[in-house]
């Protein structure tokens, strides 16, 4: 009795710990079965995707997800690697849009079973709009080049000009109708 009462305290002490390493991560994550019915809804994938867990648990993903990533996760079901979709754009349970790497990756028994997946929300909002933000300052900086050179293109032969008027005036005597032009 006083054995199995270990070996249940140690199961429970890796489940904690277990449990503990998915919370304290930055990304959301979703382990599914199967059948795609959601086992595991992490506190950072309700914080990205505002669907509180107990809403999100035992649903399955096409019930949870816009229809638009229910299809490319369906259509990536029976692989057997990691796959991903980068900067997935999806409409979040709390009606704000937002950007996502999502990571795919097949959940196996130890004797290599698939037992279900495992889906790795990253979210890149903030870092995508940055970019753009970027890119923008970057066409705009451009812009600003091509306008001083093709300033500098006009303003050289103006002052070539401008040169030789004023050479040409100082040649003009004072009484001269054309020196005060």
């Amino acid at each position: 009795y006083q054995s199995l009462k270990q070996k249940a305290e140690q199961i429970a002490q890796l489940k904690d710990f277990s449990e503990n390493i998915l919370e304290s991560t930055s990304v959301g994550l979703v382990a599914v079965d199967p059948e795609d019915r959601i086992d595991s809804w992490n506190s950072s994938m309700e914080r990205f995707y505002g669907l509180p867990r107990d809403q999100a648990l035992g649903r399955t993903l096409a019930e949870v997800f816009p229809a638009a990533l229910a299809r490319e996760l369906e259509a990536r079901k029976g692989e057997a690697r990691l796959s991903s979709l980068y900067k997935f754009e999806l409409d979040c349970a709390s009606h704000r849009p937002a950007v996502s790497n999502i990571a795919l990756s097949p959940l196996v028994s130890k004797e290599g079973k698939p037992i279900g997946r495992l889906l790795i929300f990253d979210d890149v909002t903030e870092r995508v709009q940055f970019e753009s933000q970027l890119m923008q300052a970057e066409k705009l900086s451009s812009l600003g080049l091509l306008a001083a050179g093709g300033a500098h293109e006009v303003n050289t032969p103006l002052a070539v000009i401008s040169n030789y008027a004023q050479m040409l005036a100082k040649q003009l005597s004072a009484d001269d109708p054309r020196a005060g032009l």
